[in-house]
């Protein structure tokens, strides 16, 4: 038996198992590690959702660097994530499956560490209030502004039978949720 009949289909096995960290096939083309948000929009056309979550602050300002964009199929197919930094399509990455925006369905208990802002955003719709938590420096200067970790707290109202949900978003995804009493001050006792 020659070796070439073992190496060949093996090496073919090996590109097809590494080919989803190197790129993505979509409608109008492959892209790959290293296009412009630009190239990445002409085959792909516009993503569901896109998410900011690192940059730098210029005149007050956040100014993104990073970027996440996912693309929706459905749930039968995989979720894509598409991970950019200055433009460039830095990976891909498969999150778990896809699922369908217009089955809104949201509880506290539906809310789950680990899942997209997008879909929290999906499932749940636009949350009570927003607000940008304090950042976290990732390190020097860069373009005149401070590097920093862009985070971000969701508050979610579902009725008087649950408590307030507080969801902690961090690069894109939930990262912590808590419930909290919907007083912000205990009731002052008379002198």
């Amino acid at each position: 038996m020659h070796i070439q009949w073992i190496i060949w289909p093996s090496a073919f096995l090996l590109l097809l198992a590494m080919s989803p960290a190197f790129g993505w096939r979509c409608e109008h083309g492959l892209v790959n590690i290293g296009d412009s948000a630009s190239q990445v929009r002409k085959k792909c056309g516009l993503p569901d959702y896109v998410y900011s979550d690192t940059g730098t602050f210029k005149r007050g300002k956040f100014v993104a660097i990073d970027a996440r964009w996912y693309y929706n199929d459905g749930p039968r197919l995989l979720l894509r994530e598409l991970r950019f930094h200055k433009g460039k399509l830095a990976a891909v990455d498969t999150p778990g499956y896809g699922f369908r925006p217009d089955q809104k369905r949201c509880t506290p208990q539906d809310i789950n560490t680990g899942m997209s802002a997008y879909e929290l955003a999906s499932r749940c719709g636009k949350p009570n209030s927003e607000r940008d938590r304090d950042t976290h420096i990732r390190g020097g200067k860069a373009s005149g502004g401070k590097l920093m970790m862009h985070s971000e707290e969701w508050t979610y109202d579902f009725g008087p039978q649950y408590l307030l949900q507080k969801v902690t978003i961090v690069s894109g995804h939930v990262q912590d949720r808590k419930a909290v009493s919907r007083t912000k001050h205990p009731a002052k006792r008379p002198p």
